[in-house]
């Protein structure tokens, strides 16, 4: 897979697009797919890891509901005084 980054920065160093004139945007998973990066495995780790960290952070907050509740008035304390800037 490291060879297949490899080419990818190569090719955008060179300026290179894909063949259908839509830019960088263009096909992008299948492009990666060229490359053998498997897109479909890449987004069922990150769904994986996305609902773990939910369930870390609902068991969290079900531990200590009082420590959860003090970052989230410290989060928009700092939130609103950056707003009202």
């Amino acid at each position: 897979m490291e060879n297949g980054f490899k080419a990818m920065s190569q090719n955008a160093d060179i300026g290179g697009s894909d063949s259908s004139g839509e830019g960088g945007s263009g096909n992008v998973a299948a492009r990666l797919k060229n490359y053998g990066v498997d897109t479909d495995q890449m987004t069922d780790a990150a769904a994986e890891r996305a609902s773990e960290l939910q369930r870390l952070i609902i068991d969290e907050i079900r531990a200590r509901p009082m420590r959860a509740l003090g970052w989230a008035a410290a989060a928009g304390v700092v939130l609103g005084f950056w707003a009202a800037r």
